[in-house]
């Protein structure tokens, strides 16, 4: 059934998705996307093997910090990468840079060419994921995008559950370098299916192609201020870092807008357009989950007494939620839709203001389950958000405005992650780890945070009205 607002034809059986040539589209998007979602969890369990293996330990936040820069900024550069190149062509340069940097990674030295090598791989992955989500829409009718994007989720959700345990292997061999060679075989057997599979095609406009130099080095510069403001400092330093940040990229939106090559769509931040509005509220649900992710387990650890593998686990439950809402409500259309989108954000505020209320007097599996809450809304939501976003996009701009959207992700998450650690620093969390000042601190952060999700819910209410005006007779 449909209503005003969700022009998807009838939901379509899963099976569906594998068949008519299309099965070997959705495995090699899911290995893509699955291949960069892994690295990132993997990552983060062999970092301190490879710290003790190369030195120079006051570089260990700049690996990940790096890495997401450079992840932001190619997925930036898709959109004038593929009127340069192709989509194919350009599908596959971001394959083989993320092939180079995990064979560099794996092959480094010293600390230095190893964090090199992370932003190679960074920049490789954020293409592939921008790639991915255009090609959801080149590739798959308008009733088969859900589930396609519902698969996508559940990779992320796959990656959180394996990517420490395979980490923690290889830690525990000895052999970190081994968790990048690991990788270098899927990168292969995905950049050939791309490379023999999909359709090739044409540059857009190679007569006029201009890269966009000034508007992406305002745009890494931005990404950069976040990025330092998350790894520390006093409070006034990170809000110093986070306004400068907020400057910069509102320039890159600016000279965007007057951009020939353009990196962004028409109206990014205007909430009176469907794609201003729905990436304000995707913005503002990576911000939702970075306030989880950032210091939930640091509670678990100092307040509850876990280790640091059982706190992971724990945390893991909300990606394990967003998979299992992503998955069931996939197949919804109409009113089922809009429950989705509006009531998953109201889920993430309840859930949100139950761990800050209950970060010190409740006990660990409870806060679990808080957690768990805020996934299946950030999967009820994010999904029919998404979807709904890539359908109404303006005419001419479906391509740029699927692929943004990791990158309006991304920015959420450093955003994110800068303003938790602002907001803790603030509120007397100190390298002591003591419990009084934990509780108070993250109590703080994750009360705060909950005006994420809450503003989210506000900017999907603006979305789902103008969705409907758009179909209104």
């Amino acid at each position: 059934m449909t209503s005003p607002g969700d022009s998807s034809a009838a939901a379509v059986p899963w099976r569906s998705l594998f068949t008519g040539g299309r099965g070997l589209y959705v495995v090699m998007l899911n290995l893509g996307i699955g291949l960069h979602a892994l690295d990132v969890f993997v990552v983060s369990t062999i970092m301190p093997d490879v710290v003790r293996d190369l030195g120079r330990a006051h570089f260990y936040a700049w690996s990940t910090m790096l890495y997401m820069v450079a992840s932001i900024i190619g997925a930036a550069a898709t959109a004038p990468l593929r009127r340069a190149r192709g989509g194919r062509q350009s599908y596959c340069i971001g394959a083989v840079l993320f092939l180079l940097g995990s064979a560099a990674c794996a092959a480094s030295p010293d600390m230095a060419l190893f964090i090199l090598s992370r932003a190679i791989q960074g920049f490789g992955g954020g293409v592939v994921l921008a790639r991915s989500m255009t090609m959801v829409g080149e590739l798959f009718p308008e009733n088969m995008k859900k589930p396609v994007l519902a698969l996508v989720s559940s990779t992320w959700g796959i990656a959180a559950l394996i990517g420490p345990a395979l980490g923690g292997t290889f830690a525990e061999l000895g052999f970190w370098r081994g968790a990048f060679w690991f990788n270098l075989p899927f990168i292969l057997l995905f950049l050939g299916a791309a490379l023999l599979r999909l359709p090739a095609d044409k540059p857009e406009r190679p007569a006029v192609f201009g890269f966009p130099y000034r508007r992406m080095a305002l745009l890494t510069a931005g990404v950069m201020c976040v990025g330092i403001a998350s790894e520390g400092g006093s409070a006034l330093g990170r809000g110093g870092l986070i306004l400068v940040a907020i400057l910069l990229l509102y320039g890159t939106f600016l000279l965007d807008r007057r951009g020939e090559n353009r990196i962004f769509p028409s109206n990014p931040l205007s909430p009176s357009t469907t794609t201003g509005s729905a990436y304000w509220a995707m913005f503002l649900a990576s911000i939702t989950h970075t306030v989880i992710g950032v210091f939930l387990p640091l509670a678990l650890q100092v307040l509850k007494g876990m280790t640091p593998i059982v706190a992971g686990y724990m945390m893991a439950v909300l990606a394990i939620g967003w998979t299992s809402a992503s998955l069931v409500t996939a197949r919804w259309h109409g009113r089922a839709m809009y429950v989705a989108m509006i009531g998953g954000l109201l889920l993430c505020v309840l859930g949100l203001v139950a761990l800050a209320l209950g970060i010190n007097s409740q006990p660990a599996w409870l806060l679990t389950v808080y957690n768990a809450v805020v996934g299946v809304g950030l999967g009820a939501s994010n999904l029919h958000i998404v979807a709904a976003a890539m359908r109404h996009a303006a005419p001419g701009e479906e391509s740029i405005t699927a692929s943004s959207i990791p990158t309006i992700r991304s920015l959420g998450i450093a955003f994110g992650a800068a303003a938790a650690g602002a907001i803790a620093n603030a509120a007397g969390l100190t390298d002591d780890l003591l419990a009084a000042d934990v509780a108070g601190a993250i109590g703080w952060v994750l009360g705060v945070g909950a005006l994420a999700p809450f503003c989210g819910f506000l900017f999907v209410l603006r979305f789902a009205a103008l969705l409907r005006q758009k179909n209104r007779p």
